[in-house]
Parts: structure tokens; C-alpha cells; sequence
């Protein structure tokens, strides 16, 4: 197995899309650790990267969008989930949104819902933005192992187990996960603490 890099620059953007476009799995670097990068809307290219991981098949997986429009193509905003995106998109929130998209089953959570994000890495956005589609927001790690924060790191976990593509972006500053949050009748709840704080949540919907 030859594993092809690519250098983090806009000059490969076409190229990783492409990779992407035909089910391919591309590691690369987010705003917190490297993740593995898949069509969100590609049964095959999704479970492909379930196997890599040696991830539950009933654990979902996230997805990261471009931007606001791209997340109202797929997904339904409430009034109550649009405040939070402006004040805190791009940025390290998750949301648990109400497709409109038929997704996979590895991307649908408890109650039907999609974990969602606006990253807020700049060449990250302009990466789905070219691409046109969400794509998976998965750390390339094993399954139940610690983060990648470096590419060298990637490898050691994943070239063994098939990985094929990988973006360098140098090593990552460790950060908080991003914080998940869900909205049901109005009400804010948070899921899973993290960049974000409760206080900072509570104050913008109060």
C-alpha cells in the first residue's frame, strides 16, 4: 500500500475533491485534529470509513458543511438553531439538526438527527466548498484511541488498516472537541460539553 500526500494549499483542492467524488477517504487536518474526510452523502464512501476505524456501525458520524447555505440544502433550521449558528459558526458547535436529506444510517443519530458543523478552518471550508456536498467529520484514528494531532501520527494509526490519502498540515495545537448541542420545542440542551461553554450557550438563548 502506497500512501499519496498532498501539502495543505489551495492549489490541491481540485484534486483531494476529486478523490473524494470517486469514494475515496482523505485524511486531513481540522481545527482540532486530523479527521477523515468522505462524501456525507456516499453510502459506500461512509461505511468505508467505519471499517478503517473499526468504528460501531451504530455510532454516527458527524458532518462538517461549507457554510449556512449549505447546511439549509440538506438540513431544517428552527429559529432558536439559527441564533446559535450566527453567534458561534464557524466555530467548534455541533448541532443535532433534522435532515431533509435521506442520509445513511452511519450519519443518523438517536431521534433521526444529524450532527453538524460549520469548521471553522478556513481551507477546510473552501475544501466542501468546492466539493459541493458535506463531508464526514470523523478523527483518523482507530476507533476508542486517542486523537491524531500530526500527520505522522495518522499514518501510525491508519496506513496499516488501508489508508490511502493523506493532507499534511504540519502538527496541530491539541483543542477542545467541539461542543454539541441539541434544540427541541426552543429549548437548549447540551449533549456534550466543550470548546464552547454551557455559559456561553446559555447566554445567547436566554
Amino acid at each position: 500500500m502506497v500512501l499519496i500526500e498532498f501539502i495543505k494549499s489551495r492549489h490541491q483542492l481540485s484534486p483531494i475533491c476529486q478523490l473524494i467524488k470517486k469514494g475515496e477517504i482523505v485524511a486531513l487536518p481540522t481545527e482540532t485534529a486530523y479527521g477523515l474526510a468522505a462524501d456525507g452523502t456516499n453510502a459506500k464512501a461512509v461505511a468505508k470509513i467505519v471499517g478503517l476505524k473499526g468504528r460501531q456501525p451504530n455510532k454516527p458520524i458527524a458532518l462538517l458543511a461549507a457554510d449556512l447555505k449549505m447546511v439549509r440544502r440538506f438540513f431544517i433550521i428552527t429559529p432558536t438553531e439559527l441564533r446559535l449558528v450566527k453567534k458561534f459558526w464557524p466555530g467548534p458547535l455541533t448541532l443535532l439538526l433534522k435532515p431533509k436529506y435521506k442520509f445513511f444510517k452511519n450519519i443518523i443519530g438517536p431521534g433521526r438527527l444529524v450532527g453538524v458543523r460549520v469548521p471553522g478552518d478556513k481551507w477546510l471550508r473552501e475544501l466542501i466548498s468546492v466539493y459541493g456536498n458535506p463531508l464526514t467529520a470523523t478523527s483518523a484514528n482507530l476507533s476508542g484511541q486517542p486523537a491524531s494531532y500530526s500527520a505522522s501520527a495518522v499514518k501510525k494509526s491508519l496506513i496499516k488498516r488501508g489508508l490511502k490519502y493523506l493532507v499534511k498540515g504540519g502538527r496541530l495545537p491539541r483543542q477542545a472537541t467541539s461542543t454539541v448541542v441539541k434544540v427541541k420545542n426552543n429549548k437548549v440542551e447540551v449533549i456534550r460539553p466543550g470548546a464552547i461553554s454551557r455559559r456561553q450557550i446559555k447566554d445567547m438563548v436566554s
